[in-house]
């Protein structure tokens, strides 16, 4: 393949994050009072976007009341956002070898919050173009972040792969024309990304030098 555009998710990709987005959760919902739930069952609720996530944890509260909660979860894990979180194994070394090409990431995590924790972690440099929720209409599973990456850099999908940890990633690179590329050590569930049938499927990063 020749592949020029590289865009990759971030948590449960680049990001081993689970733990500091399941204590950010569950520090809110002691804040607002309402009583927590499994760390398992917030896990399965990450990839679509904090507003997602917190919706499908505090499911039996009101419209009016997420509306204090969304931006009360930001805040506290934007400061608290990489107190046990990582980078998976071989991360900065697969950027560095594929550091001539052009990576991106294009993700439903907040943009503010991302650029620090890729900073913090000493990757950030390595992204020519970050693309959150905030800069699209529509988030993953939908392909208008991607889309946007390829007119951003001037290039055709053929030349792209998306490479991701869940079904969405996987959605929105077939949706966009891209070749797709799944990790199974990440935070989506393993059987969903399977489904979606990803053109190569990787258990560490290092291995994505084997396949472009």
């Amino acid at each position: 393949m020749n592949i020029n555009v590289i865009i990759f998710d971030c948590d449960g990709v680049i990001i081993d994050s689970g733990t500091d987005i399941v204590e950010a959760v569950l520090y809110t919902m002691r804040h607002f009072n309402v009583p927590g739930i499994p760390k398992e069952e917030i896990i399965s609720y990450v990839g679509r976007g904090a507003e997602v996530l917190i919706k499908k944890c505090f499911k039996d509260c009101d419209e009016e009341l997420l509306k204090q909660v969304v931006p009360f979860y930001k805040d506290h894990y934007f400061n608290n956002c990489t107190i046990k979180t990582t980078l998976y194994k071989n991360i900065k070394e697969t950027l560095e070898y594929f550091k001539d090409r052009k990576i991106a990431m294009v993700t439903n995590k907040p943009e503010r919050i991302t650029e620090r924790i890729l900073k913090i972690l000493g990757v950030s440099d390595y992204f020519k173009l970050i693309i959150g929720p905030e800069s699209v209409k529509r988030a993953k599973p939908d392909p208008e972040g991607l889309l946007k990456v390829l007119e951003v850099f001037g290039e055709k999908p053929e030349r792209a792969l998306m490479v991701g940890d869940s079904e969405y990633d996987i959605q929105a690179g077939k949706s966009a024309g891209v070749h797709t590329c799944g990790v199974t050590y990440g935070l989506g569930s393993l059987n969903d990304l399977i489904a979606t049938t990803p053109d190569f499927l990787i258990d560490e990063m290092i291995k994505l030098t084997g396949i472009i």
